[in-house]
């Protein structure tokens, strides 16, 4: 098992997985709660010069993840210094307090919240242009480290991580909910939540990870990289991507705080299985073939297809998906219609087929996708080890060694 330990700007965490600003931190005990399940760090609710008033409903379910209206802590100031943040610090969680939402709530709290017990200050801004004002607002007060939270909902999000780290950040928390987005109750008529709100949770993986790999090859700061994580492989692939530690949200707040004691179980596997002592090993190191697929890869001749008849199902999800009709069965395809698009063997619940360019290394031992539940399966498959036994054409017999399961559904 791999030692989860994580050194983020100075702080000691035990693993690099952080409740991100949330439902989940909206007072003391809550952030106690997850801490004793197995955070390595919690970032309060945001806290800002008034309370707020939610609007009710505020929270609903959308796609797979959360749609949401929520506003900042609806706690007053006074009660964050005065009580929550000292007795989360007392029970011995590592608390970064989120602060914002204008230049003025930093210069009215940042100091104070640090001498309540707060590790880091992450300021955060509905305003994305104030953002850098807000930490070198802070950066002149506390002598924390100050994190910037940036969203991808602007033009440039590399852009305003280099203004904030320019000013003084110490690390950029990347991304927040996208949005503005809209649901409706087809009853009713009338939007979910009354009006738009902020997306979080699996949809918004995709762009998480792609925030965090441009401010990674950009800048080469500390990260912390926040939205859509759900399982471990979701936690390695923000690692991949650059993050130093992982933001996670919407898993704990749809399954329950105890899925942080899952994901460290299954992260501290997960690592040991591809081969890394620690997650700073792990972070940034699918960056270079992010560089070389930017520079354009092989042609389609110099890709094959690999079939494992031990793990296959016949589930049927890799013919049924092919937009071309090229795949006859997993066994066989049209030559002359395949693009390669690889549709296929994305889609195949237990890793039996994969698409594998010529020359490359087979992926180590482990380095499979977990065990997983497919939305194109009948059922849940299982993987098991064993050479394929037919090859011809581009199909080629491969050892493929899926990993075990981890637990894990939606999280931010």
């Amino acid at each position: 098992m791999t030692d989860l330990a994580t050194n983020l700007c100075g702080l000691k965490l035990r693993t690099p997985l952080v409740l991100a600003s949330g439902p989940l931190s909206f007072d003391g005990d809550a952030l106690v709660r997850a801490h004793r399940a197995g955070a390595g760090a919690v970032v309060t609710k945001t806290i800002g010069v008034h309370a707020a008033v939610n609007p009710v409903p505020h929270i609903a379910r959308s796609s797979g993840g959360l749609l949401n209206a929520e506003r900042w802590s609806d706690l007053p100031p006074e009660r964050w210094i005065e009580r929550e943040i000292p007795r989360a610090r007392k029970a011995g969680a590592v608390v970064i307090a989120s602060v914002g939402l204008t230049r003025e709530d930093v210069r009215a709290l940042a100091a104070a919240l640090a001498e309540a017990g707060a590790s880091a200050l992450e300021v955060v801004s509905y305003d994305g242009p104030a953002v850098p004002g807000m930490v070198e607002e802070a950066t002149s007060r506390v002598s924390i480290p100050v994190f910037a939270k940036v969203s991808a909902n602007g033009p440039d999000v590399v852009e305003m991580a280099r203004a904030c780290l320019a000013n003084g950040a110490s690390a950029i928390t990347a991304i927040d909910s996208v949005g503005p987005a809209l649901r409706f109750d087809l009853a009713s008529r009338r939007p979910r939540l009354g009006g738009y709100g902020w997306l979080s949770g699996r949809p918004i993986l995709p762009v998480a990870l792609r925030v965090v790999a441009d401010i990674a090859r950009e800048t080469g700061c500390p990260i912390v990289g926040t939205g859509g994580v759900e399982t471990a492989d979701d936690a390695v692939e923000m690692l991949y991507a650059g993050a130093n530690a992982v933001g996670v949200c919407t898993a704990p707040l749809l399954r329950g705080v105890s899925v942080f004691g899952d994901l460290v179980r299954d992260l501290s596997a997960r690592l040991f299985s591809l081969g890394f002592e620690s997650p700073g090993e792990a972070t940034g190191a699918g960056l270079s073939e992010l560089v070389r697929a930017s520079n354009g890869t092989k042609a389609r001749e110099g890709w094959r297809f690999a079939w494992s008849r031990e793990t296959c199902t016949d589930c049927g999800a890799c013919v049924r998906v092919c937009p071309y009709g090229a795949r006859r069965n997993p066994e066989e395809i049209v030559e002359p219609d395949c693009r390669g698009c690889g549709l296929c063997s994305s889609s195949c619940p237990t890793g039996a087929l994969l698409l594998r360019e010529e020359g490359r290394p087979r992926p180590r031992e482990g380095g499979s996708a977990m065990r997983r539940t497919s939305p194109y399966a009948r059922g849940p498959c299982v993987g098991g080890d064993g050479p394929a036994r037919r090859s011809g054409g581009i199909i080629e017999g491969n050892d493929t060694r899926p990993g075990k399961e981890g637990d894990g559904h939606a999280v931010q």
